[in-house]
């Protein structure tokens, strides 16, 4: 008797916790998408998914989000979570904000998910609300068919070569401008190399870099040029 009324009570605490949370999108306000998945079909590089996750209980509760990768089918992205404190950049395929914001009763946190996509493709990734012991509260999934194709979208040539890379990789690309650059990413997204194009053909040496898969863009200021995979090997 006494196991059966512990287990009733851990599930009633269990509904409980579930019950104070409530995830709202803010493109289709007063829908509660807890448990749910969010559909968005896109045709652009990069965009932001508000959210916001409201504490409808009797007593303040920290919350911590979650973010981890269910499906990506060859598609090369990063993105980024922004809450009502600060904006962090995602890693990996599982990954949780830093530091719990503290929800008063009825208030609501942002929970802002920035997208940049390299190419087109499909996307889903879940975000849970975790309690300050890191227990899931509740979640959501964000599911994203995009159909961009970044390098179409300018009537620009830009040639990398060779790919696979050993040491030197070549960008050549016409009409070079001061704001013309490059950044690399390695396969958790983290910004491994930058660096501005100078003239038409430019030589850079990644001869100390790691043998591994990375990720480039090339981009004009805020315009992305192109993006591809970088194979880099020794």
């Amino acid at each position: 008797m006494k196991h059966i009324f512990f287990t009733l009570t851990l599930v009633l605490s269990h509904f409980f916790a579930i019950s104070q949370i409530n995830i709202l999108w803010d493109d289709e306000p007063g829908i509660v998408y807890n448990g749910q998945t969010i559909s968005i079909n896109k045709d652009m590089a990069g965009f932001d998914v508000y959210m916001h996750c409201q504490n409808t209980g009797n007593s303040s509760l920290g919350i911590n989000i979650k973010r981890v990768v269910l499906t990506s089918n060859d598609s090369l992205f990063n993105d980024q979570f922004c809450d009502n404190n600060v904006c962090y950049s995602c890693f990996g395929n599982d990954w949780t904000t830093p530091t719990p914001n503290i929800l008063q009763p009825g208030d609501s946190c942002l929970m802002k998910a920035s997208f940049y996509f390299k190419n087109s493709g499909n996307v889903k990734v879940r975000y849970y609300v975790l309690d300050v012991n890191d227990n899931p509260l509740d979640s959501v999934d964000v599911e994203i068919f995009n159909t961009v194709n970044l390098t179409e979208l300018n009537n620009i040539t830009i040639l990398a070569y060779p790919n696979p890379v050993t040491d030197y990789l070549n960008i050549e690309m016409p009409n070079i401008s001061s704001e013309n650059s490059i950044s690399v990413y390695d396969i958790s997204g983290k910004k491994v190399f930058s660096s501005g194009l100078k003239s038409s053909i430019n030589k850079f040496d990644f001869s100390y870099f790691k043998p591994s898969i990375y990720f480039y863009q090339i981009s004009n200021g805020t315009t992305l040029l192109k993006s591809d995979k970088l194979i880099l090997e020794k």
